[in-house]
């Protein structure tokens, strides 16, 4: 009888601890920013799962409910050098810890450009989080190497295309698809 092939379980290795910080946003909430561990695949899960279909979709480009496992753990389990994923977690009085927020990027093979994807929870929208996550982001990849985050944003996603240009990234059409913008934000 055949034995089951297990796939070697993943290994952290360089987690870049200086980055976990607690923030208070604009209305008062506190959040606890800090880059993701591979034991956070399920509030990932449970955090876009949570998300309203728009802005699902907004993250996305296209509807999506629950994300496949192998995707989740891609989420999560990463290197923190080529792939950095930033999250907020926030406490509520005898709650377990959540997740509100999700900010990456992705180098590029042999490049120093990465792509970045962002997405705030909606009840977390307006208070500031996402410009904080993403400035931290951008540290990031300066002091990993990149010279330029990239971010295909929908066209009628004026919230992220306004914080991509208060942040100096320059907005410019996509090359293959009519419904989204570019945001190019040189580090």
């Amino acid at each position: 009888m055949a034995r089951e092939v297990r796939p070697a379980p993943y290994h952290l290795r360089h987690y870049p601890s200086h980055l976990i910080d607690r923030v208070t946003l604009r209305d008062g909430r506190s959040v606890l920013l800090r880059p993701i561990l591979p034991q956070d695949a399920d509030l990932e899960q449970t955090f876009f799962a949570q998300l309203a279909p728009q802005t699902r979709q907004r993250r996305f480009h296209f509807g999506v409910n629950l994300l496949p496992p192998d995707v989740v753990r891609g989420f999560a389990e990463i290197d923190y050098r080529s792939h950095v994923a930033l999250v907020a977690e926030a406490t509520a009085i005898d709650a377990e810890p959540k997740l509100v927020a999700d900010a990456r990027y992705v180098v590029r093979d042999g490049a120093d450009s990465a792509e970045f994807a962002i997405v705030v929870a909606d009840a977390w929208q307006g208070a500031g989080l996402g410009r904080e996550l993403m400035q931290r982001l951008a540290d990031q990849a300066r002091h990993n190497g990149v010279r330029m985050l990239l971010g295909d944003v929908l066209t009628h996603n004026q919230p992220m295309l306004t914080l991509a240009r208060s942040l100096g990234a320059r907005i410019v059409p996509h090359r293959q698809e009519a419904s989204l913008q570019q945001a190019r934000w040189v580090l």
